[in-house]
Formats: structure tokens, sequence, C-alpha cells
């Protein structure tokens, strides 16, 4: 095992926390044996698993420019494929995933319903080197230079974007429409954003410079700018992770559980994190003015988020026991849905610190029962017992007059 990753991992690994999120990225985890590396990157979103193998190699200087692409290759992405295939094989038969330090992380998704996705980073080639990706015989490999790599994650930074873009790509090339690749990954990423996050039907001829073309459409730099809002969610995220790794959840759940509820909010890809993103700070504002106590939020994802802020000096166990009792009431209020998160902290206030609840229900089935102890902590308790609803238009790319 190594003692060290070169500049290339670094890389990787640190873009890798930056979407994934320290709670399902892994830097050289290993195998069966405790002295060998599984893979440089291992990623684990139920049900996704995300191999990553990352492969720092100069071309060959000699005159033969035919056998210095074949040389390279061979290095940069055959052996990154080896490599992943054999990390495929050892998953398939391990229930967790072993740490760098020997220490278990998180379970694998069960066989029935996991999707795995193999990616191949390969560095060194300084965009002279043709990258190559597809079935290299034991499943589809994503292959990325460093360039490309980069991009696509910056692009696409919520591991929801980012699976999803690799799995739309791979029902791509597993149908029997052509692909031709004129340009690069990034202008085959245009072509998937601009489509509305899919691919077209029927055969395509993938131009180079349609990034370029995209990236500087106005109505996407004003996504950009919208969507700033949304990083607000992020960091609620990081922190609940930060707290669950370092056990610092007072009323705290096992990691299993804890990353359960963690990953509900994770799921949710960037336009849904700008929505939530907004209601959570205008929530915070009207706390602070102390004109509302909780909220409920509503995301395009079906999932119902429950916001609760009371004064610092009331009790947590008290506070965590409304919240509980808030979503189970916000889950009556949405018959159609069957996950409720809640999020509880103090009122802001100005130079002190805040403490968070995490709270996560999920019901299936809504029986008479539960209408009816719903319908008592309404009229007890005052849980929503008179909910506002209001509804607001967001469009992902705003329109630019």
């Amino acid at each position: 095992m190594k003692e060290n990753i070169n500049e290339s991992e670094k890389f990787v690994y640190k873009v890798c926390k930056q979407s994934f999120l320290s709670l399902w990225s892994y830097a050289n985890p290993i195998g069966k044996k405790t002295t060998k590396e599984l893979c440089d990157i291992l990623a684990v979103f139920d049900p996704h698993i995300v191999i990553i193998s990352v492969k720092d190699i100069k071309p060959p200087k000699s005159d033969n420019t035919k056998l210095n692409w074949s040389r390279w290759h061979k290095r940069a992405i055959n052996d990154s494929v080896k490599q992943i295939y054999g990390a495929e094989r050892w998953i398939k038969t391990a229930s967790h995933i072993i740490k760098k330090d020997g220490s278990t992380g998180l379970p694998f998704p069960s066989n029935k319903h996991r999707q795995i996705h193999r990616v191949a980073v390969a560095f060194g080639g300084d965009g002279k080197m043709p990258i190559s990706f597809g079935d290299f015989g034991k499943g589809f490999v994503h292959v990325f230079d460093e360039e490309s790599f980069n991009i696509i994650l910056k692009s696409l930074d919520t591991i929801q974007d980012f699976v999803d873009y690799l799995t739309a790509k791979e029902e791509r090339y597993r149908s029997d429409d052509k692909t031709i690749l004129d340009g690069t990954e990034v202008d085959l990423l245009a072509i998937y954003l601009h489509n509305g996050r899919q691919f077209p039907s029927g055969d395509l001829l993938i131009n180079s410079n349609l990034w370029e073309q995209f990236s500087n459409k106005p109505e996407v730099i004003a996504k950009q700018r919208e969507n700033e809002n949304s990083y607000m969610w992020d960091k609620l995220i990081e922190r609940f992770c930060i707290d669950t790794l370092h056990d610092r959840l007072e009323f705290g759940s096992s990691l299993v559980n804890t990353e359960l509820s963690i990953r509900t909010m994770a799921k949710e890809n960037r336009f849904n994190r700008r929505i939530l993103g907004k209601s959570f700070l205008e929530f915070l504002k009207l706390t602070e003015q102390k004109k509302v106590r909780s909220r409920l939020s509503s995301s395009p994802s079906g999932v119902i988020y429950v916001f609760l802020a009371l004064p610092k000096e009331e009790d947590r166990k008290y506070r965590l026991s409304e919240l509980s009792g808030r979503c189970f009431v916000a889950r009556s209020l949405n018959k159609d849905s069957t996950t409720v998160i809640g999020i509880g902290t103090e009122r802001p206030e100005t130079g002190l610190g805040y403490s968070l609840d995490l709270v996560y229900l999920y019901k299936e089935t809504w029986t008479t029962e539960d209408q009816r102890e719903a319908e008592y902590a309404q009229r007890e308790f005052g849980f929503f017992s008179a909910p506002q609803q209001t509804h607001c238009h967001e469009d992902e790319y705003p329109a630019v007059n």
C-alpha cells in the first residue's frame, strides 16, 4: 500500500471530494490482500459504485507517432482498465469497503440493484494523445483526460448529476444508435446538457467546439449565477458529513443510518439544491425576524423537507422531539411523498455558533391510524395546523433579455 499519493491522484481525490463529499469517496482503498491497492478512488453512493483508476504517463518521444500512441495508450488507459475490472471482481465478493488504513467503510449496495461505473483518468497526454473509451471486454469504461475530467465534475458538481451523466452515456453506447465523436468528451457533455440532461435519440455526430459555444451562452452564465444559492445545501450536507465522520452528532445513530439521511439530501441535483437552498436561506431570514418557527419545503425530487429553528435557550431534546413530530405531520400533508427529512437548528444570532439536528422519516404506506395521530399533533401542538403553500416558478436556465 502506498504511503503517499502522487500529484495526479491528489488532484482526482480533491475533485472527488468536492463532488461526492467526504462520506462517499475513499482514496486508495485496499482489496483482498491488505498490501494491495484496489483502485485510486472508490465512491459508493447506493445504488451507485464508481471505480476510478488514475495513471500519470508521459508520452514516449520517438519519431514513430503511431508507436508512441500505442505505448502511451497501453500504460495510461489499458492498465487502468485492467485495474478497474480487477477491482470490480473483488467488489462482487465483498460486503464493505476496506479503507486505506484497514478499517471498514460503508457497505456496498446489494448485488441485485447496484450500478457500477468504471472511470479511467489518463494524465500526461497534454491533450496530444487520442482518448478512446467504450467496452474493453468486461463492461463500458469512461476514459477522461485531466482537462475533461475537471470540466465535467465542475459542470456536474453533485454526485447525482455526475452518476446521471455516466448512466446516460452508458445507455447511449449500449443502444443501437451510432455516435461519431469528432470533438472531445466535453463536446459530448454539451449535447447532453443542451438536450435537457439526456442524449437525443438517433445517430449523432459530435463536432468540436460545441462545449465552448454552449458554456458561453448568456442563459448558461445566468444559470451559474443563480446556482450560488444552491451551495447553502452543499454546506449543510458537508456539515452533517463531518459531524458523522468525527462522531459529533449529539443524537447520533450508526454511520449506515445517518448516511441514509444525508444521502437523501445529496441525491438532490444542482437545480433542486438551488430551490432548496433559496428556501432554507429565506427561512433563516424569517426566523431571525421571529416571523416563523418552522417551514415545509417540497423538492422536485418528491422529498419533503421540514425546517425548524428555535431560540438557543430551548433544550435540544425538545427541539428534536418537535422536529420529529413535524416530520410526521408533514408526511400526512403530502400523501404522494414517502420521505421526509427534518433539519433543526437555532435562530440565527450574530457572533454565536449553531447546532444541527437531522431527522429521517420514510413511510411507504399511510394508515388511518397514522392520520389520526397526525391530526392529534396538529390540534394539540399546532404542528402545521394551518399550513400555507406558496408556489414559485424556477427555470434552470433563466431567460436573459
